[in-house]
């Protein structure tokens, strides 16, 4: 190769290494396998576009063969944090509370054994909800149902009062539509106040998840503002493996 060629294809092999890296966290170190990770779904859909907080079905199938071929341990939140070892384990959680959880996920899931847990706006709009029938269901076969505010209200925007509210009887719709102590609450939207974390704790519940993308052992984790890994709908199989592995996939 004539010289000019050769300095040519050498600076568009690095500007390329460099894009890969700006657009991608390569860079980051892999987080050890032994420290738990909570991962964070919406709707699971039979549809050929994923996007957004929409996922298909084939992709999810995937993503939950991969994570129990490499030994995941599928446990509640609940479960991964009063574990005595919560090495290898993988809560997986669905915000909202999205009829298609019972539908498509749910299959897909007992094939491993896997429970979920699922934070319910019990009277969320715009969505088709899960029936109590398919809770009942859900929750025999060990699923966890926690709280996301009664209407999943944007909390730093909401009044004090109303806020508190929304806590405090989210916890109680669910316990009532579940018959089962209401122990754990996310954030909706992921936006919350310290003094958000505190209403939470006051509410009676035991721990709360957010949309912060970190992996951190159990120990170094405030159960109150708990750290999820986003599960975007149109995610590759690359970009789920760095953000199993790394947190996020993006910087």
């Amino acid at each position: 190769m004539p010289e000019p060629l050769y300095w040519l294809a050498l600076l568009i092999a690095v500007l390329g290494a460099l894009a890969l890296l700006a657009r991608y966290n390569l860079w980051r170190l892999p987080r050890p396998k032994a420290w738990p990770r909570l991962l964070m779904y919406h709707s699971i859909r039979p549809t050929e576009t994923s996007a957004g907080i929409v996922m298909d079905v084939r992709r999810f199938a995937w993503q939950v063969d991969w994570m129990a071929h490499h030994g995941a341990r599928f446990v509640t939140v609940s479960e991964l944090l009063a574990a005595p070892d919560p090495s290898g384990m993988v809560a997986i959680t669905f915000d909202d509370g999205y009829a298609d959880n019972y539908r498509h996920a749910w299959p897909v899931l007992q094939r491993h054994g896997a429970p979920a847990t699922v934070y319910l706006a019990t009277e969320i709009d715009e969505i088709e909800r899960l029936t109590p029938a398919m809770i009942a269901e859900l929750q025999a076969d060990g699923w966890e149902f926690g709280a996301h505010t009664v209407h999943h209200c944007h909390l730093p925007s909401t009044l004090a009062d109303i806020a508190r509210r929304e806590i405090v009887e989210s916890r109680r719709a669910v316990e009532a539509l579940t018959g089962r102590p209401c122990r754990s609450f996310a954030y909706p939207f992921g936006k919350y106040r310290p003094e958000h974390v505190t209403m939470v704790r006051e509410a009676g519940f035991e721990s709360a998840v957010t949309t912060r993308k970190a992996i951190t052992p159990r120990e170094h984790a405030d159960p109150y503002e708990l750290p999820r890994l986003s599960m975007v709908g149109q995610m590759n199989r690359f970009e789920f493996w760095l953000t199993y592995s790394r947190g996020r996939y993006r910087v």
